[in-house]
């Protein structure tokens, strides 16, 4: 048992690295940083700030049909806005960005610790 135990959980880390850097590639690849402040804040540059437009592709779908649903839903939409009025950080980053926080709609921490951010 131990060992069909081991062999599942390197299956699914296997799998969990591959869909993460697949959605890294196609999520943020369309995204440009216009921003030209000379001061950030170090969590800054772990914000990384997707538009659901550029989620709606044929490689996207599935994604941005998840993040609509989030959208929509009250309970997830609030347990964003909290996220956001918890993290100062994370908040002053998004204003440093031009992101309205009312926009937000989604937001995921990513492997190494930073956020990806939803925007409508």
């Amino acid at each position: 048992m131990n060992s069909a135990f081991r062999i599942a959980l390197a299956g699914a880390m296997a799998a969990a690295s591959l869909s993460g850097v697949a959605l890294a590639q196609t999520a943020t690849q369309p995204m440009v940083d216009t921003t030209t402040t000379t001061s950030s804040t170090a969590m800054d540059d772990n914000v990384s700030v997707v538009m659901m437009s550029s989620l709606e592709g044929e490689n996207n779908s599935a994604k941005f049909a998840e993040i609509e649903a989030l959208s929509k839903s009250e309970t997830a939409l609030a347990e964003t806005r909290s996220m956001i009025e918890g993290d100062a950080n994370l908040a002053a980053a998004l204003t440093a960005k031009n992101v309205q926080l009312e926009n937000v709609v989604h937001i995921e921490t990513a492997a190494n610790g930073g956020k990806v951010v939803y925007v409508k």
